[in-house]
């Protein structure tokens, strides 16, 4: 099984997103679903909403939920939906390697001989 499609049975969606958007959503995540890989599937979570689709003001956002970490939401105003999408996931992506950057950082470091 691929790791798009461990996710993707990850993903709930949520206002203004159907069953037949799934192929390109399945598309547009992929760079998610690579930060994920270090994740059991079981422990994540993924939310998509799109509010106003197709409309001026339209808001989209990824919402991800890893069991023991902060929820992290990635929103975007950009008005074609796969674009906004795609912009939203960057969001999310980047807030989860400032995390798992600050992660390392914190980590004692072993004294060298």
């Amino acid at each position: 099984m691929s790791t798009a499609s461990l996710y993707m049975d990850r993903v709930r969606l949520e206002d203004g997103y159907h069953e037949d958007d799934l192929p390109f959503i399945e598309h547009a995540l992929t760079q998610l679903f690579n930060q994920l890989e270090r994740f059991d599937p079981s422990m994540v979570h993924i939310g998509l909403r799109v509010k106003d689709r197709g409309q001026p003001g339209m808001h989209t956002s990824v919402e991800v939920c890893i069991s023991g970490l902060p929820t992290v939401i990635g929103v975007s105003s950009l008005t074609d939906t796969k674009d906004a999408l795609k912009d939203a996931e960057a969001k999310v992506v980047a807030q989860l390697r400032e995390a798992a950057d600050r992660h390392h950082d914190r980590r004692p470091r072993q004294a060298r001989h």
